[in-house]
């Protein structure tokens, strides 16, 4: 599974070795629940952000090569970052900080939600999965049936002894 941090500050050259920028965001499409592509800012500081889909990328590691780019418009992962996501009551369980996709299909699986600086410390981060979401203008709702599953993002060395050896 890839995290957008995974992703964000990635240097992108084309097919022939020029550097285009860096990437700065991802773009995401939510009714296919999908990353689509991204969007790479420029190192000119007059040049427009370019974006490029999934189908361009030749190959990714520490630098992405790319054969080409688009200007076109779509729904970048910025625009709901930091968003509120409420229950259906109206309460607010966090905001979107991060998204969790597939490394093969990049299907968007879930959401990391914070809850605020102690609580993440004391009991994590809510994940929730993306079948759980539907995105508005100012807000997420989630509209969760199952309240027996919770999945959360814990800090793991906090929570096992020093003498306790995992693996035997």
């Amino acid at each position: 599974m890839y995290r957008s941090k995974d992703f964000t500050l990635m240097d992108v050259i084309n097919v022939n070795g020029k550097k285009l920028g860096f990437i700065n965001d991802l773009l995401v499409d939510f009714y296919m629940k999908k990353i689509i592509g991204f969007s790479i800012a420029p190192y000119g500081l007059l040049k427009k952000t370019l974006n490029v889909l999934i189908e361009d990328v030749v190959s990714f590691n520490s630098v992405m090569v790319i054969t080409k780019t688009t200007s076109a418009d779509f729904l970048q992962f910025k625009s709901i970052k930091d968003m509120d996501v409420r229950d259906e009551k109206g309460n607010i369980l966090g905001m979107v900080e991060d998204i969790i996709f597939d490394k093969m299909s990049f299907k968007i699986s879930s959401l990391v939600v914070s809850m605020g600086f102690i609580t993440n410390f004391l009991s994590g981060k809510k994940i929730i999965l993306i079948k759980d979401i539907l995105i508005g203008e100012e807000s997420l709702l989630f509209n969760g049936r199952s309240e027996n599953l919770s999945f959360c993002s814990l800090p793991h060395k906090l929570f096992t002894e020093d003498d306790l050896n995992e693996k035997s």
